[in-house]
């Protein structure tokens, strides 16, 4: 004899062969989102293990409705039994009768539900209260409601655990240091032409900091000029630029202190960045550095979505338009995308930096899992990684020749061909039809003609009529 196992929002259900309820087990009402959210995740709950225990001797074979390996139940007292499928006769039973079983289910368990039911109130929304109680007696309105009402539950629950996850506050924070970095970018532009009229000679300054810096810490050029500040290497004893009354100059000081603000905040939140992926991902920060490693957790969403990911997607993440634009037109694919920011790629040799790429992003790839995975930090990696740049650089020392572009060019070209003709329309290509007498009908035939290239022309044999 054979029994069949499977679940609901509220427990584990066992049928027989007749599709007859042989035993259930319930959750409680206060952890049913727990329950179904544990169960999402893979893990075994201690329902499911006392049914499948629970499980008489006269069956033969127990069969479980579960997408789960067969060695994580290899503990339990019935696994000689045990059968996993991802569908049974039973899930399939309890699916289509979904509201008369569970109806029979909670009337045989009434007295216990409603012992339950009291401390409802602490765990549950009162809507859950209110409809358990009211309604249990109308089968099909209840049930539906109490279901709909477990999975708003469960859904709160699970949005609730997703923003807790660290990698979103880092995905938020790396994309506030580049939009930080575009506005002071545009901002700076703009007050060095604006203190330019003032004070030319300051655009010696390259480094903007220093520059912003010079204009919010002193009144005046005056000021600037008696200092002579030789940390600047400025040295300069009168100024060519225009005379500005108080109030210009101090509009212009008070615009250098906000774009000094955002300079601070950029340093505050670089180095939170640095604190979070320590925490987040240690091995990824120690291969690629935190910035680039925060850059690609936030292009793919998350550090578990990247762990998923292979090498050659990873090598070419932030290059798609250039991938898409290859697989269309048949031009050279990319070599790189966010990764060609590693100063080892950046700085290396051109002929070198597609190997180089593929290997930054197979140690990326270990690095991830590992930081997903185990946990553990590894230094390894890293060290394995400058070795084999050493080795790369060592067997290409010279770029490749010109033959070995074209042929690589040809590959990429045939490679990426779309195949909408068959073998016999690129044989038509190389005949053409021609009108034809015929001497048996006054039909016209046609006939195939050979086309030769001589010279660049198209020249037709001569046949005989």
């Amino acid at each position: 004899m054979e029994t069949f196992i499977t679940n609901s929002v509220f427990g584990f259900i066992s049928f027989d062969e007749k599709l007859n309820i042989i035993e259930y087990e319930n959750f409680k009402f206060d952890e049913i989102p727990l329950k179904i959210t544990s169960m999402r995740e893979g893990k075994i709950l201690d329902e499911e293990i006392k049914i499948i225990e629970s499980v008489d001797e006269k069956y033969g074979r127990i069969n479980l409705e579960s997408n789960r390996k067969l060695s994580n139940y290899s503990n339990l007292k019935n696994f000689n039994k045990l059968q996993l499928s991802s569908e049974n006769i039973g899930g399939k039973h309890l699916r289509s009768n979904l509201e008369d079983i569970l109806n029979e289910i909670l009337k045989k368990d009434l007295d216990a539900i409603s012992k339950e039911n009291e401390n409802l109130n602490k765990t549950l929304n009162k809507n859950l209260n209110k409809s358990l109680n009211k309604n249990l007696n109308k089968t099909e309105n209840s049930i539906k409601k109490l279901i709909s009402e477990i999975y708003v539950k469960i859904a709160s629950l699970e949005m609730k655990e997703s923003f807790q996850e660290e990698d979103k506050l880092l995905i938020q924070s790396i994309n506030s240091l580049d939009e930080i970095d575009e506005s002071v970018s545009k901002l700076v532009e703009r007050i060095r032409e604006w203190y330019s009229i003032y004070f030319p000679e300051v655009e010696i300054i390259q480094n903007n900091n220093s520059y912003i810096k010079l204009i919010a810490d002193y009144e005046d050029r005056e000021e600037i000029i008696k200092n002579n500040l030789k940390e600047f290497n400025l040295d300069v004893h009168i100024s060519n630029g225009a005379d500005l009354e108080k109030e210009d100059i101090e509009i212009v000081k008070r615009f250098a202190n906000s774009i000094k603000s955002l300079q601070k905040s950029r340093k505050d939140i670089d180095d939170y960045i640095d604190i979070k992926m320590d925490k987040i991902a240690p091995n990824l920060k120690d291969l690629v550095g935190s910035t680039l490693g925060a850059k690609l957790i936030a292009h793919v969403g998350s550090v578990k979505r990247l762990a998923l990911f292979p090498s050659g997607t990873i090598q070419i993440l932030g290059a798609e338009k250039a991938l898409f634009r290859h697989l269309k037109t048949g031009e050279d694919p990319p070599k790189h995308g966010l990764i060609y920011q590693h100063p080892e790629i950046r700085g290396a040799k051109w002929w070198l930096r597609g190997k180089i790429s593929r290997t930054l992003a197979l140690k990326i790839s270990l690095a991830v899992r590992k930081d997903v995975f185990s946990g553990v930090f590894d230094p390894a990696n890293r060290e394995n990684f400058l070795k084999k740049i050493e080795d790369i650089a060592n067997k290409n020392p010279f770029p490749p020749t010109k033959k070995q572009l074209e042929k690589r060019k040809l590959k990429n070209k045939s490679g990426n061909r779309k195949n909408t003709k068959d073998e016999s329309s690129k044989d038509s290509n190389n005949y053409k039809y021609i009108k034809t007498k015929s001497f048996d009908s006054p039909t016209i035939n046609f006939k195939k003609k050979k086309r030769n290239k001589v010279k660049g022309k198209k020249l037709l044999k001569d046949l005989d009529y």
